[in-house]
């Protein structure tokens, strides 16, 4: 007789992101957003679910982090590869190449909030 794989059988969900066998990598600290526009393809696909950590508000290593800032007059959330450079001043950068690449000094960070860095993305497909 065939045995069916249990459907829904409960997850460790830091293990699915980041496939680490210890599941107090990250607690509860990870966090979802939507990725809107194709400024991260092909690394980033529109409409995929990004999981990041929070990284206390620090960049201290290069890498793909959520941000907000305000761009003319409304608060955007960014997906986006940050560097951080020796001045303090941090290079963002879109794996698209149609976009250009832009730093943010130590005068504009307190514009900036950095939310987290990015640990996995998911696609979703709709079926209905």
């Amino acid at each position: 007789m065939y045995n069916a794989p249990a459907v829904n059988k409960p997850i460790k969900m830091p293990q699915i992101l980041t496939d680490s066998d210890n599941i107090y990598d990250f607690g509860n600290r990870v966090k979802t957003c939507r990725m809107d526009g194709d400024s991260m393809q092909p690394t980033i696909e529109p409409c995929e679910i990004v999981a990041f950590v929070d990284c206390g508000g620090h960049v201290l290593t290069p890498g793909v982090y959520i941000l907000s800032r305000d761009v003319f007059g409304h608060r955007c959330l960014f997906v986006k590869r940050v560097e951080p450079l020796t001045d303090g001043t941090l290079k963002i950068i879109s794996d698209n190449h149609r976009y250009e690449t832009f730093t943010i000094d130590s005068s504009e960070r307190k514009n900036t909030r950095i939310h987290g860095m990015v640990v996995a993305s998911l696609a979703i497909r709709r079926f209905i």
